[in-house]
């Protein structure tokens, strides 16, 4: 369960200094512009500070809790809001049965939240494009917004279709600008994925696990291709992402989702999560799905829990399904805990992907798992992907393809 935290830089704004009269043989023009950054100013690299800030956004709510879920889990009939009939009702309402509203289930905080990153993502670039960087870790800097940008819009117009496209700074009042169609956040999503992915290191030193990668960039165009319903695209996309010979399947299914399985092998891109009983810069993820119970089975709000849809979708004898669902009433041979049966706790199912270790419960004395890390992109995803892409397209050579 080693973790690797990054250390908080401090961000220096080196403003020129305003030169001395007395320095009369300097001609006037060689000044520095006032006011303004200029390369010298800044070190190779020195946008960092301003990349970490904008991951450490990736941790807030809108990316982790239950308006995330409830976009991108519950309304799918796979799952549900979970915990008691009657804890968040009106959310249950909304994101199940569709009955939505202006002022519940959190969807603001969903579009709050990614729109904080990607201004954080458009302050970097527009800062690094104003002095001119050429420099390659500035570069890096850049392609990393570039990701999170992209990211962030990804699931915006998967949300809400027509969104503003706000790829530039600008004062509040500048920023409040009208809806564009998909079609033109789709453009910028793919440019932005197009230009982190030609930048971006196949791997970072250990110390920054946590940072986007080429990998991640081209797995994510892959997911855009996918949902545009460009199989060509798509199934060339998932092959780069296989050639780059960086990923590999765990044998085990489960232990990817483990904390001692976190950036492992399978993984290509996991919001990061920090905790010590001194220090917490973790996330909500684990702690809004873990089991909705009393004492030591309090772990957390019990929501987006499976459905008998989901439980029944397994073929007999599929592993993937005890490594997935955690049953109400039974000893569960993961960490040979007696779960508490229904109706103790309120549901049958509960997502084991999320289903913390006990031992590390007890060495961080806490229950809610805000040291597990959310995983986005997967080596599994990709090559199902390349399935997927295959199947639409059809015949043996794409087949092949997929399975090479």
């Amino acid at each position: 369960m080693k973790k690797i935290l990054n250390k908080k830089w401090t961000w220096l704004l080196v403003l020129p200094a305003i030169i001395a009269i007395s320095s009369c043989k300097k001609n006037f023009l060689d000044r520095k512009p006032l006011g303004r950054y200029t390369e010298e100013d800044i070190a190779a690299g020195s946008f960092e500070a301003k990349v970490f800030g904008a991951y450490a956004v990736l941790r807030n709510g809108g990316f982790n809790n239950h308006e995330y879920l409830g976009v991108q889990s519950y309304r799918s009939d796979e799952s549900e809001k979970g915990s008691s009939v009657s804890d968040g009702a009106a959310t249950g309402l909304m994101y199940d049965e569709f009955e939505y509203n202006t002022t519940g289930g959190g969807i603001g905080g969903y579009w709050t939240d990614h729109y904080l990153a990607i201004n954080a993502a458009n302050d970097i670039i527009h800062s690094i494009d104003s002095i001119g960087a050429t420099d390659a870790p500035t570069l890096i800097n850049k392609a990393e917004a570039k990701f999170i940008r992209a990211f962030s819009y990804f699931d915006l117009v998967r949300a809400f279709g027509s969104v503003p496209k706000i790829d530039f700074t600008g004062t509040p009042e500048e920023l409040n600008i009208a809806k564009s169609a998909p079609a033109e956040i789709f453009t910028l999503i793919d440019a932005d994925l197009q230009e982190a992915a030609a930048v971006l290191p196949l791997e970072w030193e250990s110390k920054f696990i946590s940072r986007t990668t080429k990998g991640a960039a081209v797995a994510l165009q892959t997911r855009v291709y996918l949902w545009q319903s460009n199989w060509s695209a798509a199934l060339a996309s998932a092959k780069n992402v296989i050639g780059l010979g960086k990923y590999s399947l765990v044998p085990k299914y489960g232990d990817q989702f483990r904390s001692t399985g976190e950036n492992g092998t399978e993984s290509i891109f996991e919001i990061q999560a920090f905790y010590t009983p001194t220090v917490d810069q973790g996330i909500i993820y684990a702690n809004v799905q873990g089991v909705r119970g009393a004492g030591a089975w309090d772990l957390g709000w019990g929501w987006n829990t499976p459905t008998q849809i989901l439980v029944d979708e397994f073929e007999a004898g599929d592993p993937r399904k005890i490594e997935t669902i955690l049953f109400s009433g039974q000893v569960d041979p993961l960490y040979s805990e007696n779960v508490p049966s229904f109706p103790t706790i309120p549901r049958l199912y509960w997502n084991k992907k999320i289903y913390t270790n006990p031992a590390d419960r007890l060495a961080l004395n806490n229950r809610f798992g805000r040291w597990m890390n959310h995983r986005i992109l997967r080596y599994g995803d990709v090559l199902l992907m390349a399935a997927e892409a295959a199947n639409e397209l059809g015949g043996a050579q794409n087949t092949t393809d997929a399975l090479a």
